[in-house]
């Protein structure tokens, strides 16, 4: 390995542990009802119309009460439909987590997963994190088939995001040691199935996350209030 990686490696798990230990120390922060996004997701997102979905059941059980959601699904013009909603965390940290931890109990297979630059309207470029997966589906009496799904998010904090939930840990972390502030964060997750070979003209998957970064491209700067 190289001695680099090693010493930087090293160096963020003192860091990550020294944060640690500060933080049973300072275990009162206040928390800040400030937040870095705009909860109200717009109807209209390019040439996609949305319509407001509820929370599922296990949703409504699992997380805290004070736990804000917003859903959207979005229609193109052709029919085509995309997934977009927010999840806010309110006073305990369980409200937010990798999103990976719910995929499998829905019956996804996570495939791949890689961080990817989306540029947006207004000029700026925020990572997200990209999530191929797949589960299969019955198309006719006996027959079933694989249907894969691009699955994008990332977390926004006050005036940061980012896609990497260590990051989140421990920009939280840092907050309330130095700041004495728990912030809250919100994920934003856009999603889109690929339904090439399921549907007649349907788009392929390159197809489908073009779409995908083009629609987060014009809905991120209406939701993102923090300033990076």
């Amino acid at each position: 390995m190289n001695t680099s990686l090693i010493v930087r490696s090293c160096a963020f798990l003192g860091l990550a542990v020294a944060v640690y230990f500060l933080c049973r120390q300072n275990p009162g922060a206040q928390i800040n009802m400030e937040s870095g996004v705009n909860m109200k997701l717009p109807a209209q997102v390019g040439s996609f119309a949305g319509k407001e979905t509820g929370i599922s059941e296990s949703e409504r059980i699992m997380l805290p009460t004070d736990t804000e959601f917003a859903k959207m699904l979005y229609t193109g013009p052709a029919g085509e439909q995309i997934n977009c909603q927010a999840v806010l965390s309110g006073g305990e940290k369980r409200s937010i987590h990798r999103p990976e931890t719910c995929l499998p109990a829905q019956g996804w297979t996570k495939k791949t997963g890689q961080v990817i630059p989306v540029k947006l309207d207004d000029g700026r470029e925020i990572e997200v994190m990209k999530l191929v997966i797949s589960r299969p589906v019955e198309v006719q009496p006996g027959v079933r088939r694989e249907l894969t799904s691009l699955f994008l998010y990332w977390f926004v904090g006050k005036d940061v995001t980012t896609p990497h939930h260590w990051y989140r840990i421990l920009h939280t972390d840092w907050d309330r040691v130095v700041h004495g502030v728990s912030h809250r964060w919100a994920y934003i997750i856009v999603s889109a199935p690929v339904l090439d070979g399921f549907v007649p003209g349907a788009k392929n998957q390159e197809q489908t996350l073009e779409s995908l970064k083009q629609f987060i491209g014009e809905i991120a700067p209406k939701i993102i209030v923090s300033k990076k």
